[in-house]
């Protein structure tokens, strides 16, 4: 989940090289925190409430419209009011400054 195209590129080439991911992975892209949990939710509805397809969801930190960290906490809301197993939620940001470490 990023709003920036090059880095949802980016980071599917590092999984994909560097990482050892599987090619036949199946991913998605969202540009932002609301396409991200819309997406969850629907995932949910499409397997009738009884699972989320996510294992891991890599996810900016500063996006427009919802960030990651308003995105995060409704993700694993919801995931929770659904009885269901929370996927990897793993923060990606470019800020290096002491108070974002």
């Amino acid at each position: 989940v990023d709003d920036w195209g090059f880095n949802i590129v980016a980071l599917g080439i590092i999984l994909k090289l560097k990482c050892g991911i599987d090619t036949d992975i199946q991913t998605d892209s969202a540009a932002n925190g609301q396409e991200a949990l819309d997406m969850v939710i629907q995932n949910v509805i499409e397997n009738n409430g009884q699972k989320c397809d996510y294992q891991l969801i890599l996810m900016d930190c500063n996006m427009p419209i919802m960030d990651g960290y308003d995105a995060t906490t409704k993700i694993r809301q919801y995931i929770y009011e659904q009885g269901l197993a929370q996927p990897i939620i793993s923060a990606v940001t470019g800020h290096s400054e002491q108070s974002y470490v």
